[in-house]
């Protein structure tokens, strides 16, 4: 019973860093595309911006929690920071290709120059603090 058991867990462990490495890894690939035309406000904003920051949030996300006020404070001081609920912009994650919240998309002039998911590293925010 233990040996099955052993093996279960390997497998569910081994499954979840496997998941892990394909969003990190399709994250990465992301990296120098052009951003996706997008309707609306967002759309109009993003293509007329030479930097921008999206951040992808969901409010059911545990790990989104203590980011996203950290987010919105950083949006009322710059109008190149834009939050996104992807339970209200399933459409806009979708042309991002976001596979996990919270995720930070990095733009500048017109492509994908950084995709963070999980973690968002100090310097990103400080480049739009």
């Amino acid at each position: 019973m233990s040996k099955v058991l052993l093996v279960v867990v390997l497998l569910v462990v081994g499954l979840m860093v496997g998941m892990q490495l394909l969003v990190r890894s399709r994250a990465r690939a992301m990296r120098g595309q052009q951003v996706p035309e997008l309707p609306g406000p967002l759309g109009r904003q993003l293509a007329g911006a030479p930097r921008s920051l999206l951040y992808f949030f969901s409010p059911s996300c545990g790990a989104c929690k203590p980011l996203t006020p950290r987010f919105t404070a950083l949006q009322r001081g710059n109008p190149a920071v834009h939050l996104v609920d992807v339970s209200q912009d399933l459409g806009v994650a979708r042309s991002f290709k976001v596979m996990g919240t919270p995720s930070v998309v990095e733009i500048a002039d017109g492509r994908i120059v950084g995709y963070h998911v999980g973690g968002v590293p100090p310097d990103v925010l400080a480049r739009f603090a």
